[in-house]
């Protein structure tokens, strides 16, 4: 887990290590513990460590024995013992850890050797010989890689603002990304929010030769393909995968614990790292000061069950005013899920214990574990065509934040969606209407140039079959890797924590899609399969207690302690003076959740998240 970035050169370039230097030096975070920069020709690779394995000897970037190939590496190589004793013949290693295996094998089955690698990972390789880059991004992408391509040259990073320091120009911003943020609290895709600054995607591998970048996807999640199973063989199936996915995650020189909410998944994983390890673990969680808005309670029911060292940390007003300030700022992109919060504060309190830590992120996904999936299956069916487009017309209509014609809106649209339409609708933190009130000229003529997010979602789960399974396949390419991915790993590599994420073994996701959708939503559960793989092994509360998530009380906030940053950010909004926004638009959402017309705490937090953003990264780079 660490760093990367880099500058490649169009043929006859050369790029000066003095160049990348900076680069490495933003993402010190990443990896505290050294730091490289290799200059060669056409090429300078940086590096920002954090040890794991061979915490001596497996400093970065490394080389083959000749030094013909170089890597910068960020991840673990879970098979990485398996491949090196394949690779052990007729290549000499000079380090235990997992990335000198890259070199050796890219030198042995060239490009092809990223899909036998069985981990998560981002990395750029460099081929001396034929001047050639090689970057590549792990199948669902946990770990982010970005790219710019400037006047014959190619630049790549970890973050964001790794590229900035090294870019010539001014920061520009996407005015698209604008739509994509307040809509699903993420940007969507390749965009980033900076104009020409570009994501690889999850699984996705790009070549940079002779000045010009290729890409192709080697891995996407798998299409639905159920086989038939009793209870019994889907329940060892799972324990199966899942102990096999926690044993290769258990590897660590640094000391190893696990974040612990009290839900199913990461339950689940504590239960299998109990009986794998047979070791006492560590586990840790944040709780609210108010008792309905904590889980705090369920994990450490948890905790106290399997006998761990268990670390609470508990949160109140006053820890998020004084965080807000430390976290907002350090987002290098648009990423407006309010959890963020939680999630970094509880990887600060891991990292004065651990290093490395395993959650449950994955299980929701892959075994159904999200409320939405139930409500669409669940829901009636919708009006018949005449009266879905005057119900459509009606919500749109409808004022946004007089008394409750947000909830008749609502309903209206509610009533004349297909199922397809309401996970879609499920996905949207800020509806059309009210983004189209928000965003400013300039950003909505960019945002009506492209389809919106709702219909690229709705084209991504729109087919035959099953849709339950759709759902779960559209949310594992856009919404896990686009939100949840990316809200873990910034948070724990603000504190440099590594997160592992045993639900995300590609073994098991791959497994996952073979599973009769009866074993995942059946009998009205949602995770019916996890439930049963925990019977009788975890208290019953856990397993019957109702899905909260990760939540903050932001509605209450921002009509108290945060109530300042409306003013200080929103009613004297940069986005908003600079064309971006709609000032009217800003001043009428503020409003109408200071009144308490509406509860409008989430759509409040993306765009106070937007605003620092924007301050920070677009306007205080170019100052």
């Amino acid at each position: 887990m660490c760093g990367i970035a880099g500058i490649a050169a169009a043929p006859g370039g050369r790029v000066a290590p003095e160049e990348v230097a900076p680069m490495v030096a933003t993402l010190d975070h990443r990896g505290p513990d050294g730091s490289g920069v290799k200059a060669l020709e056409g090429v300078a690779l940086g590096h920002a460590r954090l040890a794991i394995i061979d915490v001596a000897g497996g400093d970065q970037p490394l080389a083959n024995e000749d030094g013909t190939v170089w890597v910068t590496f960020n991840g673990e190589v879970y098979d990485h013992h398996e491949l090196r004793a394949e690779l052990a013949g007729e290549h000499a290693f000079r380090t235990r850890c997992d990335t000198e295996v890259l070199v050796h094998a890219y030198e042995q089955w060239g490009d092809a050797f990223v899909e036998r690698l069985h981990g998560f990972f981002a990395f750029a390789l460099w081929d001396a010989r034929r001047r050639r880059l090689l970057l590549a991004r792990d199948p669902l992408g946990k770990k982010p890689l970005f790219v710019a391509e400037r006047e014959g040259r190619l630049y790549f990073a970890s973050e964001t603002k790794a590229l900035l320091a090294a870019l010539p120009g001014d920061p520009e911003l996407d005015p698209a990304a604008l739509d994509d943020a307040l809509a699903l609290r993420y940007v969507g895709g390749r965009r980033t929010g900076f104009h020409g600054i570009e994501r690889l995607l999850p699984g996705e591998r790009a070549v940079w030769e002779d000045g010009r970048l290729t890409r192709e996807r080697f891995w996407t999640p798998p299409d639905p393909a159920p086989e038939p199973m009793d209870r019994e063989a889907a329940v060892e199936g799972l324990r199966a995968r899942l102990d096999a996915a926690v044993a290769r995650r258990l590897e660590s020189e640094v000391p190893l614990g696990l974040l612990l909410s009290g839900g199913l998944d990461s339950t689940a994983v504590l239960e299998a790292a109990a009986r794998v390890s047979g070791e006492r673990l560590r586990t840790f969680t944040v709780g609210f000061s108010r008792e309905k808005e904590s889980e705090a309670g369920f994990a450490a029911a948890a905790a106290e069950h399997f006998g761990t060292e268990h670390h609470e940390f508990a949160l109140g007003e006053r820890d998020l005013l004084e965080h807000v300030d430390a976290v907002l700022p350090a987002l290098d992109e648009p990423l407006c899920d309010p959890s963020f919060l939680p999630t970094a504060l509880v990887c600060r309190l891991a990292r004065t214990r651990v290093t490395v830590c395993l959650t449950g992120d994955g299980g929701d996904e892959t075994f159904g574990g999200y409320n939405r999936y139930r409500q669409v299956l669940d829901a009636p069916p919708p009006v018949g065509q005449g009266a879905a487009g005057a119900y459509r017309w009606a919500a749109e209509h409808l004022p946004l934040y007089r008394g409750k014609a947000w909830k008749l809106a609502r309903g209206l649209r509610r009533r004349a969606a297909s199922p397809e339409e309401r996970y879609v609708e499920s996905l949207i933190s800020l509806a059309a209407p009210y983004r189209a009130a928000l965003l400013g000229p300039r950003a909505a003529a960019a945002a009506a140039e492209q389809p919106a997010p709702e219909q690229r979602l709705l084209d991504a789960v729109s087919g035959p079959g099953d849709l339950a399974a759709r759902m779960m396949r559209c949310d594992l390419e856009h919404y896990l890797p686009g939100l949840i991915l990316t809200k873990v790993d910034r948070a724990s590599m603000l504190s440099s924590v590594e997160a592992r994420s045993p639900f995300l073994d590609v073994d098991l996701v791959e497994w996952a899609a073979r599973v009769p959708t009866e074993w995942k939503l059946g009998d009205g559960q949602q995770k019916r399969l996890v439930r049963a793989l925990l019977e009788g092994r975890v208290p019953t509360e856990l397993l019957t207690r109702k899905k909260k998530g990760f939540g903050t009380p932001l509605g209450r906030w921002f009509r108290g302690e945060l109530r300042p940053r409306l003013d200080d950010l929103l009613l004297d909004s940069r986005l908003a003076a600079d064309g971006w926004l709609d000032a009217a638009g800003l001043r009428a959402l503020v409003g109408a959740h200071v009144a308490r017309r509406r509860n409008l705490g989430e759509a409040l937090w993306s765009l106070v998240v937007l605003e620092t953003w924007y301050r920070g990264r677009v306007l205080g780079a170019a100052a």
